[in-house]
């Protein structure tokens, strides 16, 4: 027999499969940076975080309880900012359509110039995201995909 000056422990773990998982990390989104809005809502929640985690001394897990806090922030802050941005495309797609029924109906001068108008917009929307598809072929290289086009 094996004596010990130990106390047994016992572990009990309840069920890990009813976990929801998300994604496995996360990394910031660097444009944030040039978004003033975003700095702005940054550099005003700091003082109110440092604030709230007034009590912890350890300099090392007041660190890292901040970049919690934008991480938070930052992905809550995207989110809405993407579902902004689908709904002005969708708007626009729409307001696009009603005005070509329009042109084909009534080909005006100023139906025509809303049109160009809708167009121009249309299309500033989608080179923003052929930048972010072009961008992401470096990860797809890294990743092992290699585009097969040319050889």
């Amino acid at each position: 027999m094996i004596n010990s000056d130990h106390s047994a422990v016992t572990l009990h773990f309840s069920s890990v499969n009813k976990q929801k998982h998300g994604p496995s990390f996360w990394k910031f989104n660097a444009s944030l940076v040039n978004d003033v809005n975003f700095v702005t809502l940054i550099a005003e929640s700091v003082p109110e975080w440092l604030n709230e985690f007034n009590k912890v001394t350890d300099k090392r897990v007041l660190w890292d309880l901040i970049k919690y806090k934008i991480r938070q922030v930052s992905m809550k802050y995207s989110k809405e900012r993407a579902r902004e941005k689908r709904e002005r495309v969708s708007n626009i797609e729409n307001m696009l359509q009603t005005c070509e029924e329009n042109c084909s109906r009534c080909p005006s001068k100023e139906n025509s110039e809303q049109l160009e108008v809708l167009k121009i917009e249309y299309d500033i929307y989608q080179e923003l995201a052929e930048g972010a598809i072009i961008r992401s072929k470096p990860t797809w290289y890294e990743k092992g995909q290699r585009s097969h086009k040319y050889f």
